[in-house]
């Protein structure tokens, strides 16, 4: 049989990778059902929940990796509709080459932005027969890396999309984006399914995220080589280096953009405007360089802290943020230091609420909007 990513068997529930028979009359032959349990396999990409960042093409490519124990003919891929309602255009088949190693097929199959699209596989047989294996869930669409503090980390109640196009990546799987995100700092809720539910109804295609914030991390902690004394036994440890790490896992333009939410801690530190905009400069320039390509920035305009910060000091780091823009090192992000008092925040005076979260992602959204999205037709509901 072919198995799915994850090893889970093609008996359980849908979701998981499904080994079904290709031509309803020919599962009955005793010779199809002995050659198909001699073959086996496993589908090791793409997984479950994946979604490919489309190119200004409104294409996106999906790659695909096999591993076949057997002698097949030939061994073809496709990305089929799973249901009418979704965006996008199911694909002819592609043919898989075989690789160097042992039983390894690999290619790439391209279609338009949508989904949630079913990733097909078929192992032609010798006899002619084929064996189809079918890895559901896969999207062309919106992919964002999240970074900073705490305020875009796991804080407060946690939330859930309701739209099931709005998934997450934790580093080596993907999965529906209900809180906590993964590899986020704290076990609490993020703005990101607030987000991601705007986008994926008013695009019509799946939207990903890749989260890597830290509560407490003054810029420098994310400095590319950063000195991780006295943070090594705690989540603060290397953050530039799971930055680099997301980044190239995605792969070559595999994200749209880095969602940057933070300064606070630059704030109550004293940081100036030059040496955030400096610190900045240098961790965008450095990612740019390990992943390959440039990944814009959104920086927010952010750096309340309550009574832990003096107006001058917050004031400097919202300057230090606001070179950032005018150098054209990073865009703009979306003004949050107004989010403040009992309205927004929690008791603490320092992390938002429900209500400031969903008011930062409505802020966030509307200057992706217009960056990004310009020429597309909002659409705020579904037809």
């Amino acid at each position: 049989m072919i198995t799915d990513n994850q090893g889970r068997s093609p008996q359980l529930l849908y979701g998981v990778l499904l080994l079904v028979l290709a031509a309803a009359g020919i599962t009955c032959w005793p010779g199809y059902a002995q050659e198909a349990h001699q073959l086996t396999g496993e589908v090791l990409s793409p997984r479950e929940y994946q979604v490919a960042q489309r190119d200004s093409t409104n294409r996106g490519t999906v790659s695909v990796t096999v591993h076949i124990d057997g002698q097949p003919r030939a061994v073809e891929v496709r990305l089929g509709l799973m249901a009418d309602h979704y965006k996008g255009t199911s694909t002819d088949w592609v043919a898989l080459a075989a690789t160097d190693e042992p039983g390894g097929y690999s290619g790439e199959v391209t279609a338009a932005a949508g989904g949630w699209y079913e990733l097909q596989v078929r192992v032609q047989t010798a006899q002619g027969n084929p064996v189809i294996a079918t890895v559901p869930h896969i999207g062309i669409g919106e992919v964002f890396i999240t970074a900073g503090q705490s305020n875009t980390a796991n804080r407060g109640n946690r939330h859930a999309p309701t739209d099931d196009r709005v998934v997450t990546f934790d580093g080596q799987g993907w999965r529906p984006a209900y809180d906590p995100q993964p590899d986020n700092d704290g076990e609490g809720g993020t703005p990101w399914p607030y987000l991601g539910d705007m986008l994926a109804r008013s695009l019509q295609m799946p939207i990903g995220f890749g989260c890597r914030a830290v509560g407490g991390t003054p810029s420098h902690m994310w400095l590319p080589g950063a000195d991780p004394t006295p943070w090594e036994h705690t989540p603060h440890y290397r953050l530039y280096e799971r930055l680099k790490t997301v980044a190239q896992q995605l792969g070559v333009n595999g994200a749209r953009a880095v969602l940057w939410h933070q300064g606070e801690s630059d704030a109550q530190a004293g940081t100036s405007a030059e040496i955030y905009a400096d610190n900045l400069t240098r961790i965008i320039k450095q990612l740019n360089q390990d992943a390959g390509y440039e990944i814009p920035w959104v920086v927010a305009a952010a750096s309340f802290l309550s009574a832990h910060a003096s107006p001058e000091a917050t004031q400097q780091v919202v300057d230090g943020q606001r070179l950032l823009w005018e150098r054209g090192i990073a865009l703009q992000g979306p003004a949050t230091n107004d989010l403040i008092g009992p309205v927004y925040r929690e008791a603490d005076e320092v992390h938002f609420n429900n209500l400031g979260k969903q008011v930062y992602a409505e802020r966030l959204f509307a200057m992706l909007w217009a960056q990004f999205y310009a020429d597309v037709p909002l659409v705020m509901r579904e037809k």
